[in-house]
């Protein structure tokens, strides 16, 4: 396997247990989740020598939008994974983040 396939199958992997984790965690009622907040988008961003991933979505009136590195990996697969579930709630939870005047922009987590 070369590094490329290695890369390959580690970012297809990280996207389908990121979607299923991100899924739980807006699922009503289900807690430590975000109820009543809703999922718009989910995608990979391939930047050529990196990949991100990159989440948006709404909670109690704002709208966040959550990116971080994904490869070159630095914790293995199901720990990477996650770390960014846990981390996207608790900064969300905890209200580590700064609100713009604007409603309708997205704040960065």
């Amino acid at each position: 396997m070369d590094v490329n396939e290695a890369r390959d199958e580690y970012v297809e992997c990280f996207r389908a247990l990121a979607r299923e984790g991100l899924d739980e965690l807006f699922v009503p009622g289900r807690l430590p989740g975000l109820a009543g907040g809703r999922l718009e988008h989910f995608a990979i961003v391939d930047r050529e020598i990196s990949v991100h991933a990159e989440t948006r979505f709404s909670f109690r009136g704002h709208r966040f939008r959550y990116e971080r590195q994904i490869w070159p990996p630095d914790f293995p697969l199901e720990i990477k994974t996650a770390l960014y579930i846990e981390h996207l709630r608790e900064r969300v939870v905890t209200g580590r983040y700064q609100t713009t005047a604007d409603p309708e922009a997205g704040i960065e987590i």
